[in-house]
């Protein structure tokens, strides 16, 4: 998983910023994640519901308002997700799936779905692994996170469901100190800045995980 680069200003839509001063979330999203097994008890799918906060929601009515009508149609909505896609498909879609610490591959999602409801922006994305995941190997171990920090997703254990045969599924949810991570590790942050600036890659302990053991 990489850092979001702005877009171009005429947008404004998305969602961060790669100076290393930014360091404080400026987008807040409440994350929820369905996580779908098949028969088997495989890994076959993450559903991401993203829901919004109200000023950055308000924001995005403002820039994609074509027939300044005040609120976001069909067709408008159709524009936001067609752009937000292509501006995060370069990072991953704030999305990292392990097996225990193994990368899991996942496919580009076909579409991204949005619309407004009562002022906030929810957005849905369907993410499938290229391999079902087996659980008997490994946890299943996944990250919904933009480790610069701009962008903030809050996920709880509460939020994440397991939808398929799951009697025996446990889940956890792992949110790391970002203030201690950047205050003891300001070499390695400095290193990734100076030799990538616009989009420095840094370790699995700057996401934060949800662990699902069946």
């Amino acid at each position: 998983m990489k850092f979001v680069k702005p877009l171009a200003a005429s947008l404004a839509l998305l969602l961060g910023s790669t100076m290393l001063g930014n360091t404080h979330p400026h987008v807040f999203i409440e994350a929820k994640m369905e996580v779908v097994l098949n028969s088997e008890g495989k890994f076959i799918e993450l559903r991401h519901v993203w829901r919004f906060d109200e000023l950055f929601s308000a924001t995005v009515i403002i820039d994609y308002d074509a027939n300044a009508d005040g609120e976001l149609d069909e067709t408008e909505m159709l524009e936001v997700s067609k752009t937000v896609k292509e501006s995060i498909a370069e990072y991953d879609f704030y999305t990292a799936l392990r097996s225990g610490k193994d990368v899991i591959k996942f496919y580009e999602p076909e579409k991204l779905n949005a619309y407004m409801e009562e002022g906030q922006m929810i957005m849905f994305l369907s993410i499938e692994p290229e391999k079902p995941h087996d659980f008997t190997k490994a946890p299943l171990r996944i990250s919904a996170s933009d480790t610069s920090y701009y962008v903030a997703f809050e996920f709880s254990e509460e939020n994440i469901e397991i939808k398929g045969k799951s009697d025996t599924c446990k889940t956890g949810v792992t949110i790391p100190d970002y203030d201690a991570l950047y205050a003891s590790d300001s070499q390695t942050l400095n290193e990734a800045y100076f030799s990538n600036p616009e989009t420095p890659e840094l370790g699995d302990e700057f996401f934060a995980w949800a662990e699902i053991s069946c």
